[in-house]
């Protein structure tokens, strides 16, 4: 469920106990600008929507608060009338849930993290460095929130970890059974349509795995997939508009060949 915000008395939030004095701080009035030689500001509609959201997660949190981050396709100037707008709450402690407002017609997904949590999460996380790349902070007691940044600077500059034989085998061998059930389901075609869209979803995941890329957001992913192995790209993409299912099923195992074509496949035992 979200909570709607807005500016009459009836939504505004409550304060708790000790936010008073922390909130007299002159670092804690207003968003923090954007860094020199970011990209052009956002549109007023979402400073609107940030200002409110920091003032609600102040409000709410206390003396725990550390940093609000705000990340996905706001930080990207991709922000469309559908998107949410995403932050990241880091706090002092440990916490990991997610909350969901609705402030003026957007949804704000606010998602909580312990400070130790979130750096751990860098260093396990395929998707998390590149998400961070562009994030801007909006608020920041004692600068943790420019210090988990610059650690998520410093982790996407590493570069993927490695895989071992034993897990490409694995990734190909999981798309491939997705592949295999919407072969076996012929004969019940939604069904079989829906397992394949999870194959495709496997093999586009792979591929980002298999070539030691980031995971990029999911408006990204095929775009970039496309730029990098045209070949590949154009077979995900008539697989994603060909609506006949045994087209599709022959599109999906000309994908599996050009995917993991240097991949063996599993060791035989009999």
């Amino acid at each position: 469920m979200a909570y709607r915000m807005d500016d009459s008395p009836a939504g505004a939030p409550t304060e708790q106990p000790g936010d008073a004095a922390r909130d007299t701080q002159p670092d804690d009035v207003s968003p923090l600008p954007p860094p020199a030689g970011s990209s052009p500001p956002p549109p007023p509609e979402l400073e609107q929507v940030t200002a409110k959201a920091v003032r609600y997660i102040k409000a709410k949190r206390g003396g725990d608060l550390a940093a609000i981050v705000l990340t996905g396709s706001a930080t990207r100037q991709a922000l469309m009338p559908h998107s949410d707008v995403n932050l990241m709450v880091l706090v002092r402690g440990t916490e990991g849930r997610h909350e969901l407002v609705r402030i003026q017609d957007r949804i704000v997904e606010i998602r909580y993290l312990g400070i130790a949590s979130a750096e751990e999460q860098l260093k396990a996380s395929l998707r998390l460095p590149a998400t961070l790349r562009k994030a801007r902070v909006l608020f920041e007691f004692e600068a943790a929130g420019s210090r988990y940044l610059e650690q998520a600077q410093t982790r996407f500059r590493q570069g993927t970890p490695s895989l071992t034989l034993h897990e490409k085998i694995r990734l190909r061998s999981d798309a491939r059974h997705w592949l295999g059930k919407a072969e076996d389901h012929r004969e019940q075609p939604a069904m079989a349509q829906y397992l394949f869209s999870i194959y495709l979803d496997e093999c586009i995941n792979a591929f980002y795995y298999l070539r030691g890329f980031w995971l990029p957001s999911a408006k990204e992913s095929l775009r970039f997939l496309a730029q990098r192995d045209p070949a590949l790209g154009d077979l995900f993409q008539q697989a994603l508009v060909t609506l006949e299912l045994p087209l599709r099923l022959e599109l999906g195992r000309r994908i599996a060949e050009h995917l993991f074509k240097e991949i063996p496949s599993p060791a035989r035992i009999d």
